[in-house]
């Protein structure tokens, strides 16, 4: 079942996949590799791996962009921020979430100002959630969010108007189910030009279910007959 019309329509509805277009006449760019190319200089010279930000998604406990609200507070060593969750890529932070760095009194330090946005990579780390700027974070004017795909919120979207375009068919049951499938891995239609690198498409083995892009890593596992 081919939903790129549907999942198209939503892309251009969203200004965060909105930063993905180019301009008439220019070729199609690759915000993946371009958020690479971009963070490269700054990361590097901090000594941080060059990763690309879907793997930077895959290290964290939590992806999200946010508000600092309180101002930072720094004491031996650390310093911690008190952010204002506004969308979420990965994880569940709590709308409120305190994020703490290691200081290392080196501009490779997150100033972490008030009232800025930024776009945080975090993990748990034994009853804490640690960040820096070799994980990803940055300011959020600074950083490509399109590169990794539609936030939760965007998604759960998308996935209501999929659940309405289901009824009335006569693969109604199958197509709710490929929804809920879809729905657990977070995942999103394959587009029109098909999965990315590093992605691979797949369905329930069922008439009427919607195709997704899953992780190369992923690929295998049993899908449930119908």
């Amino acid at each position: 079942m081919d939903v790129s019309k549907e999942w198209n329509e939503h892309a251009l509805s969203s200004s965060t996949l909105l930063n993905q277009s180019h301009p008439a006449g220019s070729s199609p760019s690759n915000p993946a590799s371009e958020a690479v190319v971009a963070e490269s200089s700054g990361s590097l010279a901090c000594g941080c791996e060059s990763l690309t930000p879907q793997e930077r998604l895959e290290d964290s406990t939590y992806a999200f962009t946010g508000t600092v609200g309180e101002a930072p507070v720094t004491q031996k060593g650390k310093r911690s921020a008190v952010f204002d969750v506004d969308e979420i890529f990965k994880g569940s932070p709590k709308p409120e979430m305190t994020v703490t760095e290691d200081i290392v009194g080196t501009d490779c330090d997150l100033p972490f100002e008030e009232e800025q946005s930024y776009l945080v990579f975090a993990r748990w780390e034994w009853g804490t959630v640690v960040t820096s700027r070799c994980m990803g974070t940055k300011l959020l004017a600074k950083a490509r969010t399109a590169a990794l795909g539609p936030s939760e919120q965007l998604k759960e979207k998308l996935y209501l108007r999929l659940h309405n375009a289901c009824m009335g068919r006569l693969d109604t049951s199958c197509c709710l189910s490929s929804i809920k499938a879809m729905h657990e891995g977070y995942y999103v239609p394959e587009p029109e030009e098909g999965c990315a690198e590093g992605a691979v498409p797949d369905r329930l083995h069922c008439g009427g279910s919607y195709t997704w892009c899953i992780p190369v890593t992923e690929k295998g596992h049993s899908q449930p007959e119908h």
